[in-house]
């Protein structure tokens, strides 16, 4: 059976020998606008959250567009379900209505769900292109039970375990809701009399609903079914574990709006500045999204809390860790490696790129002059073309930096002197990452195979 191959048109250049974060823009002009097409020419409004799945596609709560958009692979951006138009509509992606989506997860079949915020609602859209309501009345307010009497008080933050059960950040109720397969609403954990806008959370850890949050918001699922809560106006992370009790991960110092502040070190000395977003990766890291900090920081297996970029003023700006700046942080996300971490720079309408220098290589933005994959897609065999004649030696690297070359067959090289071509068998490959290397000039291509 034959495999899409999908070529990303990046470059990687060998260039550090020391591990160190550089941030790009991957997406958005900077300006609001609602442009499709390639991520150096397309456009976001506010944009919220932000979700990948197993294929390397992005999903991004395009908030201020009232839809849903999608980043493929291969940098094409697109609106994936909704008109534009705020309003609330099941049905076809193209016909369905949100309002204000804040934030998306992406389960293991492919399907995306979305907290609708101002329609009070978790939406799912389903890998066949149609739109429903998973949970939610409609009606703000505070109530479980079934999916149709259901009340949120404005959603935020959301993520799905393995079992395909939905945990919701459900923000001025300051609790964390559990949808089930039934679309059963039940309240895991957080509790109090303080509900509505506005009104003030509280700070207890404690067992489910006997904790205390104050205006939860992204939430993060580990491999080990923990959930990691975003914990805003109480300026923490905090930490749900398999049996509900809520400790605190990391964080210190006052609570409530203004009261947050910036300091690096240990779990329980470290300060953050209103975070609204965190994400789990595939090493048991967290990433996040400090957003009155203007910062990404990152609470690290050790329990050590670092800044991986952003120096705490609100700009626009490109560049290593600390010279790069953000205008409010929101969706943080990373792929599998840890490698790439995607940040929704809401202010500034855009998609941002960390790349880290740990493995000696950055990322670019577009390929070099005069290098070419094609087609795009492929069926099995992918045709590189480089200028440089001198690159007859290519290598392929999995993910995690093992040598996969003896598993694919280099069908041709042809040689003149002008161009260099080689033409990759793939099929042998599984699924996944992989990284074309040109020992000559150390000039590296990112593939993924679908």
């Amino acid at each position: 059976m034959k495999t899409t191959v999908s070529i990303l048109f990046f470059c990687f250049l060998s260039l550090l020998a020391k591990a160190q974060y550089s941030v790009s823009t991957y997406a958005g002009t900077g300006n609001a606008g609602f442009t499709n097409g390639n991520v150096s020419s397309a456009t976001f409004s506010s944009p919220f959250g932000i979700c990948m799945d197993k294929s390397g596609n992005l999903f991004i709560a395009d908030g201020g567009n009232n839809c849903i958009r999608k980043i493929t692979s291969v940098g094409v951006v697109s609106t994936y379900a909704g008109t534009g138009a705020a309003g609330y509509q099941d049905g076809t992606a193209a016909s369905a209505k949100f309002n204000s989506p804040s934030d998306l997860c992406v389960d293991d079949s492919g399907n995306v769900f979305v907290s609708d915020f101002e329609n009070q609602r978790i939406r799912k859209i389903s890998v066949s292109g149609m739109v429903s309501t998973v949970a939610g009345s409609g009606v703000e307010g505070y109530a479980n039970g079934s999916s149709s009497v259901a009340k949120f008080d404005y959603p935020r933050g959301i993520c799905v375990d393995k079992q395909g059960n939905l945990y919701v950040g459900d923000s001025w109720n300051h609790r964390i809701r559990k949808i089930d397969h039934s679309g059963n609403v039940t309240t895991y954990a957080g509790g109090g009399s303080s509900m509505g806008v506005s009104s003030i959370g509280g700070y207890v850890d404690a067992n489910d609903t006997s904790a205390r949050f104050y205006t939860p918001s992204g939430v993060s699922i580990d491999k080990n079914g923990n959930i990691y809560v975003a914990d805003a106006y109480n300026h923490r992370i905090r930490k749900i574990n398999t049996s509900r009790v809520v400790t605190t991960f990391c964080g210190s110092g006052a609570t409530g709006p203004g009261n947050g502040g910036y300091i690096d070190g240990n779990a329980t000395s470290s300060v953050f500045n209103t975070p609204t977003e965190v994400f789990s990766d595939s090493s048991g890291n967290l990433i996040i999204g400090d957003t009155f900090g203007n910062r990404i920081r990152k609470m690290d297996v050790s329990a050590t809390v670092t800044t991986i970029a952003g120096n705490g003023t609100a700009g626009f700006a490109n560049g290593t860790g600390n010279v790069a700046e953000f205008n409010y942080t929101r969706g943080v996300t990373s792929n599998f490696a840890g490698d790439e971490i995607y940040v929704v720079d809401f202010n500034n309408n855009a998609i941002r790129l960390i790349t880290s220098g740990s493995s000696s290589i950055q990322l670019h933005d577009t390929l070099p002059e005069n290098f070419i994959a094609y087609p795009n897609p492929v069926d099995d065999e992918v045709t590189v073309l480089s200028a440089n004649v001198n690159d007859r030696i290519i290598k392929i690297f999995d993910i995690q930096g093992r040598d996969v070359t003896e598993n694919s067959l280099l069908d041709e090289l042809n040689n003149n002197k002008n161009q260099l071509q080689i033409k990759l068998n793939l099929q042998k490959l599984k699924k996944g990452i992989y990284i074309l290397q040109f020992n000559s000039s150390g000039a590296r291509c990112k593939i993924i195979k679908e």
